[in-house]
């Protein structure tokens, strides 16, 4: 026969302290805590349903005690020493919640429902960490008019979502709470959390990917412009603009007040003059004032180091040094401060080796009322290979899946009721307007890792390759559709997504669109003067007004940058353009572009003792030099064609070794990099090198790329040539290139194995500002690489 004794919670005295030890030994003093002095924390834990069988625990100011609710859900515990006010967390494997007890007279009574949950998210909107880091100096921020606060702020939400609360019931914490269970019904308290666990909570997402400080209005040719779908060919819209991108993004917060705005990486670097002049002070400035919350990190973030990355975060001035770091100057430029980012890096594939702790928080949760969102954050796994060295001394950069399915269990074991994940890699897809959720042509190298997911995750927001798409992806592992988004790039659009969330059953429902930041017709200088009237739109789209306050911001970040960036370094005769992928402004990565040809023609005139051949990575290549009156070409123009601030590096190798490195660009793994769609269909790409004057080579790309490293066979034989004569391969070549690819960047491993690698310290756009001051005007080269076929 089992025993059961329901106990008053009451300080224990010896006398009691004797009978039950008699009764029960010492394994029941062990779990009152077996002293004299303490508190008593009793209550029910019911999410509509008793949480039956549940594990408990109470941190107290000082002391903690763990148990087992009852078959109702209830629980009491005596905290030996402890004192109030205390945080009651109970889980029963699928659902965590959480509590606070304040109490008088050495007891309180402490309820642990979904409403308590979003009580104690008003203090901290992580409520598992609240409850694991609760100590003596977090208590000090409990108090009785706090938690009243917090109490008002449930209810009130309650109300604002239609929800009808019991007369009843006036308190969270304290009031009578009887659980419905086999043997017994439930109260009005039960009743309203089977409402409120049974009402879905729509959350809106505003999600943005690849900003890279663009802060003003880009070029036409520069990610400008958009396609948008009209039931024919598409019509062309002018886009971006941080000053429109705060108005839309305003616009579609006020449609519903359960919002964030997040990021899914590169929101600083490669940027234009007027944010990378400020070190992206400017960028971070204004996304703080637009309202980005949350970003991940991506391979950009690591440009200039760790340690920089740390300041961007968190505040202070760039470091002193020569001309840089010169407050009101390049840095610190409003009200001589630099405050850090509001918004918040994550991080959870990077790893410092030292400690083994990523480097910035894995995890952040939002609470909306009744439900909770927890956000994912990390890099693509080959970030080391994009940045040069220095850049990620010291870090270790996880795979993607794994890390993602660890931290995604977490959250959803600790209560979360839905899970994004932010992730700097991305695809692409065949699509000729922006928003076809048709997703033609799907490829990427982040499909093996949607593959991978489980199916604790609900959205990913992604990035990386510049692409546009609004997919629901099948994944292999989750056995179920996962929204993937991204937006494309240069704050040209916005993923706008909308999340249905059942407390009781997580995501419901998850559609989402492609908002173009189409802006107010008017006249635009960039470059060049042209009007962007965007007066005739398609259905379902509108045009937007700047936001003045960010407009301001921006004119002011401008404004300082002026005086340096409106100074003439050169001039060009016709426009210098990058390859771009046909119909769009996206660079194509796989093609030889007049740009990246000149871009690597400064660096053979700029590398002091000189050099045989220069190569340049094509995703160096930021921007096109546009042919305005006169032919002029500024500093700013140089800067936010080559905006790295990498230095030029030298090396040796010999003739087979340049064919060798040739050769990677079509194998893998670069041969997966970016497709493109006027190749022919069987055509596999990767990155093509942009090369110096002198050198020329051709390709057969009828030839299949090399399916494993070192199997490349594209170069046609004896065309590879250096100022007409055709490469020994026994003989060794000086060769320039930036330090990035001089250390094997975008997987070119070659340049690694190069012999007598010297760094110049001379910076790479000090070079191109060189050049064009000898040389011009410029003019576009002819092409040094043929393709055959």
């Amino acid at each position: 026969m089992k025993l059961n004794l329901q106990l008053p919670i009451f300080r224990q005295g010896r006398r009691l302290k004797t009978l039950l030890t008699v009764a029960f030994g010492s394994a029941f003093l062990y779990a009152c805590g077996g002293s004299d002095s303490g508190i008593s924390v009793s209550g029910v834990a019911a999410t509509g349903a008793a949480m039956s069988k549940a594990a408990f625990s109470v941190r107290c100011a000082a002391g903690s005690v763990s148990g087992l609710t009852g078959t109702d859900g209830s629980y009491s515990a005596f905290v030996k020493d402890g004192g109030f006010p205390c945080l009651i967390e109970v889980s029963n494997g699928t659902t965590k919640l959480h509590s606070v007890a304040l109490g008088s007279n050495g007891s309180a009574v402490a309820n642990v429902t979904p409403l308590t949950e979003a009580l104690v998210a008003q203090f901290s909107a992580d409520t598992a960490d609240f409850f694991a880091n609760f100590d003596r100096s977090t208590a000090l921020t409990v108090t009785s008019d706090r938690v009243k606060t917090a109490q008002s702020a449930v209810l009130s939400s309650l109300a604002s979502a239609g929800t009808s609360v019991p007369s009843s019931l006036t308190d969270l914490i304290g009031d009578s709470l009887v659980a419905k269970t086999s043997v017994q019904v439930g109260n009005d308290y039960d009743k309203l959390l089977d409402l409120v666990g049974s009402t879905p909570v729509q959350v809106k997402l505003i999600a943005l990917n690849d900003f890279h400080g663009n802060i003003e209005p880009t070029a036409e040719t520069n990610g400008g412009t958009v396609v948008l779908p009209d039931g024919a060919a598409g019509t062309k819209a002018m886009v971006g603009g941080a000053a429109y991108l705060a108005t839309l993004v305003q616009n579609i917060k006020a449609k519903n007040p359960n919002n964030i705005m997040v990021g899914a990486g590169d929101m600083i670097s490669a940027s234009p003059f007027a944010s990378s002049i400020t070190h992206d002070e400017a960028a971070v400035d204004v996304l703080n004032q637009i309202g980005l919350e949350v970003t991940s990190v991506g391979n950009h973030e690591f440009d200039r180091g760790m340690t920089e990355l740390k300041r961007i975060q968190n505040g202070g001035c760039y470091p002193a040094s020569g001309t840089q770091g010169v407050v009101g100057s390049d840095t610190c430029l409003i009200s001589g401060t630099y405050p850090g980012a509001r918004f918040k890096y994550l991080a959870a594939n990077v790893v410092e080796t030292s400690s083994g702790k990523s480097i910035f928080p894995a995890t952040y949760v939002k609470r909306f009322g009744t439900v909770s969102v927890g956000f994912i954050g990390l890099t693509l796994q080959g970030t080391p290979n994009l940045v040069t060295a220095t850049g990620v001394a010291g870090l270790r950069f996880d795979e993607e899946s794994a890390t993602i399915n660890k931290y995604a269990a977490q959250l959803k074991a600790n209560g979360v009721n839905a899970v994004v994940v932010l992730i700097h890699q991305g695809g692409q897809t065949t699509a000729t307007t922006i928003n076809d959720q048709t997703c033609p042509g799907l490829s990427g190298e982040i499909l093996p890792v949607m593959d991978k997911l489980s199916a604790d995750v609900d959205v990913v927001v992604s990035g990386h390759t510049h692409q546009e798409y609004v997919c629901k992806y099948p994944g292999k592992a989750a056995g179920k559709n996962i929204l993937m988004t991204s937006t494309g790039f240069y704050g040209s659009a916005v993923s706008e997504i909308d999340l249905t969330i059942q407390p009781n059953k997580g995501v419901v429902a998850a559609a989402a669109n492609t908002v173009p930041v189409i802006r107010a017709p008017g006249t635009f200088t960039i470059g060049t003067t042209y009007k962007a009237t965007n007066a005739s739109l398609p259905s379902g789209f509108s045009a937007v007004a700047k936001d003045s306050t960010v407009d301001a911001l921006v004119a002011k970040y401008v404004t300082l940058s002026a005086t340096l960036a409106s100074q003439s370094v050169g001039t060009i005769t016709a426009s210098i353009n990058r390859a771009l992928l046909p119909s769009t402004t996206s660079r194509d990565e796989t093609a030889e572009g007049a740009m990246g040809d000149v871009m690597a023609d400064s660096y053979l005139a700029g590398v002091p003792g000189g050099a045989d051949i220069a190569f340049v990575n094509p995703g160096g290549v930021r921007a096109d030099l546009t042919f305005v009156t006169g032919g002029a070409v500024t500093y700013s123009n140089l800067s936010t064609v080559e905006p790295f601030g990498n230095t030029l590096a030298t090396l040796n190798l010999t003739g087979a070794q340049i064919l060798r490195l040739l050769e990677q660009q079509w194998e893998a793994p670069n041969k997966a990099v970016k497709s493109n769609p006027a190749a022919l269909p069987s055509a596999t790409y990767g990155p093509l090198l942009q090369v110096s004057k002198g050198f020329t080579y051709s390709f057969d790309n009828a030839q299949p790329a090399g399916a494993t490293v070192g199997s490349g066979n594209r170069l046609v034989a004896g065309s590879v040539k250096l100022n007409g004569i055709a490469i020994d391969p026994t003989k060794t070549y000086k060769i320039v290139t930036n330090a990035f690819l001089a250390a094997g960047g975008d997987n070119f491993t070659v340049m690694a194995t190069g012999t007598n690698l010297v760094d110049t310290k001379v910076l790479d756009l000090d070079a191109f500002i060189a050049y064009f001051r000898a040389n011009s005007p410029v003019s576009p080269p002819a092409p040094r690489i043929t393709r055959l076929n």
